[in-house]
């Protein structure tokens, strides 16, 4: 009787481990292709973590891109984008920012246990669960030399990284890196996508997102949708030492102008994984 059951256990347990072992194989094979950011951190991140592994070029430029132009595309027209859409991406830094998180059953426990990890690592430290209280952040832009990387106007054969740059948001209150993320464009046959990359330990947590036109007003003007519900490059991605592979989950950023006194701009993210959304975050965005 012993013998059957450990036989049984032994051929469960080899059964499962060929089922993982398949699922890997076959989710690293769909991130194959895909241009993504080899940098890598160790246990800690922190709001200086570009300076300590030399990747920075000294420039500092003003926002998230260069010129919005870049993530043309099929889904995304920048002539329609409202001029204060346009704005914050380009001059990203002239803004002052707040957010407040909401994590959704039943991802809160395990979000409780991850913060734990993230604000000592500092890197996706955001609040804990049942804070949802607004904070503020404070952004710096920093030119990087990536390896593999791009300029945005060079002829390469196989899409790659483009004109990368660290985004920088720490917690004035603290001084501790909330986010620590490397942006990017690339470019696959004429369409644009933004590339994002969060470097964590031995790893990295990277996104491709599709850029769409965000229709709130009468007058055309439109915010900006980015998302990873495409076809294509646009996915979420987790980097491990074993390659990189692709995660069965996905975000959306929604960035829109209000008319309210004081505040220029709202936006939300949204994460979710296999369907079920773990993440909102609200942000409310006003000129310095």
């Amino acid at each position: 009787m012993k013998r059957t059951l450990v036989r049984t256990l032994q051929f469960v347990t080899l059964g499962a481990a060929a089922l993982l072992a398949v699922a890997f194989r076959r989710a690293k094979k769909r991130a194959e292709g895909t241009p993504l950011s080899p940098v890598t951190a160790d246990w800690y991140v922190g709001p200086n973590f570009v300076e300590r592994e030399g990747l920075t070029t000294g420039e500092e430029p003003a926002g998230e891109v260069a010129d919005v132009s870049h993530f043309a595309g099929e889904a995304f027209d920048p002539d329609r984008l409202h001029p204060e859409v346009r704005r914050f991406y380009e001059r990203t830094a002239d803004y002052e920012m707040r957010y407040r998180a909401q994590w959704h059953r039943p991802f809160r426990t395990g979000a409780a246990v991850a913060s734990r990890f993230t604000s000592r690592i500092e890197q996706l430290n955001l609040p804990a669960p049942g804070d949802e209280s607004w904070h503020r952040l404070e952004s710096q832009f920093l030119d990087i030399a990536e390896p593999g990387s791009v300029a945005i106007d060079d002829d390469t054969v196989e899409p790659a990284r483009e004109d990368v740059r660290a985004w920088v948001r720490t917690d004035p209150e603290t001084g501790d890196a909330v986010f620590v993320a490397l942006y990017a464009t690339h470019h696959r046959d004429g369409d644009g996508f933004v590339n994002i990359s969060v470097p964590v330990p031995a790893g990295g947590v990277d996104t491709v997102l599709r850029p769409e036109n965000l229709a709130v007003r009468a007058d055309n003007r439109t915010g900006i949708r980015l998302t990873t519900e495409a076809a294509g490059d646009p996915r979420l991605y987790l980097r491990t030492p074993l390659g990189s592979v692709e995660v069965p989950g996905g975000q959306s950023f929604e960035v829109w102008p209000v008319d309210e006194d004081e505040i220029a701009l709202r936006a939300t993210h949204e994460m979710w994984l296999r369907g079920a959304t773990f993440l909102n975050v609200e942000y409310e965005i006003q000129r310095a």
